[in-house]
């Protein structure tokens, strides 16, 4: 029997009103979506709950992600648009003080004059206006505009460049966070992080609910106190929309290939976010630029691509997922095995063993790699190296099933029955694997277990053997 091949990139897919029904979902999962995420800016306690039941009823293996809302600011205090004219005076305001004249906006962060000069530029809309401050005058910003433009309600506001003193969590964030561990979520991913210490505040909040963090890098901060986030970090998250606007957008590619290399040096998973397939949001196909978006990120060695609007507000969420899936199989049928080199949490004997694995890849017709895992620090060794062939995770830890599903390559299965004693574990997860199709009794496959050396639990053995032999067959 011949195994089904499955996409090695994962893929992230934004819930929303487009995708709330379970048949779309069930569509959408089996299309090829591995995470589902749900954005708390625009969803509540019950949305998130109705997510997780939903996902839960079609696929307990699918992976829930929680992204917190985070510090964005925002103008307020108007609704209807504003027509905007090049060298026009707009002095933005605390959202607490009251607007006396139309040339005044409130915005969503009382302290902006405390954290910027004059000359600053602050831009509205996702960049697509520019204002300079000319004045600061008491909590009043005073800007000329830059360009001609319509402004219209609750845009963002982003000031590159430029550290913002805001609390290191909201209270929405907090309360969202509570959330996700009442719920048991898999994921949750903090906005807009430029240090660690929000890492280590969530940290305490999730207390022993076992969730991993995800850090999303989206301002300078982000990539200047990248490292100490990263040590921090269980999955990182290239942000790029907000990212786009906060640096010279021109820098985005060369960040995303240092960004992703970084986490694989250390066996960390990475998520390259943002309008990935945007047109597809009313459009039926991708253009061939967002194609080659999704390809060269696969080919830069991310774990998983990201859908937002395209899946929760989009008019195809389906077929979002389906052109997504499809592109990532076709640059991973020519892509070779691509080794990195670095300490990952596992330990060194464990990591040079994988670069072993990796080796052998390239010498042996091996079929896949069979991980028998307690930990998963192997699995996030070995699936740094990107090899071109599977890697089946067998675990006794049901929640590590879904925390192993961000990674490339990995396929895991639970199996509650794994003995202490290393060839009954070894015949049991080869028989789990098989009885989804996945080997043949001629395979030949590398396998992973923890050493059979008593009070040697750091300690890995690797061996090559047969599907067949195995099985006693």
């Amino acid at each position: 029997m011949t195994a089904q091949k499955f996409c090695k990139t994962k893929i992230v897919a934004t819930i929303g009103p487009s995708s709330w029904d379970k048949d779309v979902l069930k569509q959408m999962i089996e299309a090829g979506v591995d995470v589902a995420r749900v954005n708390t800016s625009f969803a509540d306690f019950d949305e998130l709950e109705k997510v997780l039941k939903t996902i839960r009823s079609i696929s307990p293996r699918i992976s829930l992600l929680m992204d917190t809302k985070g510090s964005k600011i925002r103008v307020t205090g108007f609704e209807t648009q504003k027509i905007l004219k090049k060298d026009q005076v707009l002095t933005l305001i605390p959202s607490s003080k009251d607007l006396t004249s139309d040339n005044e906006i409130q915005i969503t962060y009382d302290k902006l004059h405390e954290d910027i000069t004059r000359n600053t530029v602050i831009l509205l809309d996702d960049g697509n206006i520019e204002l300079k401050v000319e004045d600061i005058v008491g909590a009043d910003v005073v800007c000329v505009v830059q360009n001609n433009s319509i402004l219209h309600p609750n845009k963002t506001v982003n000031i590159p460049n430029c550290f913002l003193n805001f609390p290191l969590l909201t209270e929405k964030d907090q309360q969202d966070i509570q959330s996700a561990v009442t719920l048991g979520y898999d994921f949750v991913a903090l906005s807009f992080v430029q240090n660690s210490e929000v890492i280590k505040l969530t940290r305490e909040l999730l207390g022993d609910s076992g969730i991993n963090i995800i850090s999303k890098i989206e301002n300078q901060a982000g990539i200047d106190n990248f490292d100490d986030i990263l040590k921090y970090s269980d999955v990182i998250m290239i942000a790029r929309g907000d990212l786009g606007v906060e640096i010279p957008y021109e820098q985005i590619p060369i960040i995303q290939k240092q960004l992703i290399y970084r986490c694989r040096a250390v066996g960390k998973p990475v998520i390259v976010a943002t309008q990935m397939l945007e047109s597809m949001r009313h459009n039926i196909r991708a253009t061939r630029a967002e194609v080659s978006d999704v390809a060269n990120s696969v080919i830069d060695g991310a774990d998983a691509v990201m859908l937002s609007a395209e899946t929760s507000t989009g008019d195809h969420p389906i077929k979002s997922v389906t052109t997504m899936n499809t592109i990532a199989l076709s640059v991973e049928n020519i892509l070779s095995p691509q080794v990195v080199y670095g300490r990952t949490d596992a330990s060194e004997n464990t990591d040079e063993l994988c670069k072993s694995v990796f080796s052998l890849t390239q010498s042996l017709d091996l079929k896949a790699v069979l991980v028998i895992s307690h930990s998963g620090k192997s699995v996030q060794s070995l699936s740094r190296h990107r090899l071109s062939i599977p890697i089946y995770e067998v675990t006794d830890d049901a929640k590590r099933v879904r925390e192993d599903n961000i990674l490339r390559g990995v396929k895991c299965y639970y199996s509650p029955s794994l003995s202490k004693d290393r060839d009954e574990s070894l015949q049991k997860a080869t028989e789990v694997v098989f009885s989804y199709g996945e080997l043949d009794f001629d395979d030949k496959i590398a396998i992973i277990s923890g050493s059979s050396i008593k009070n040697k639990s750091t300690n890995s053995i690797l061996e090559i053997a047969t599907v067949g032999d195995l099985l006693g067959k």
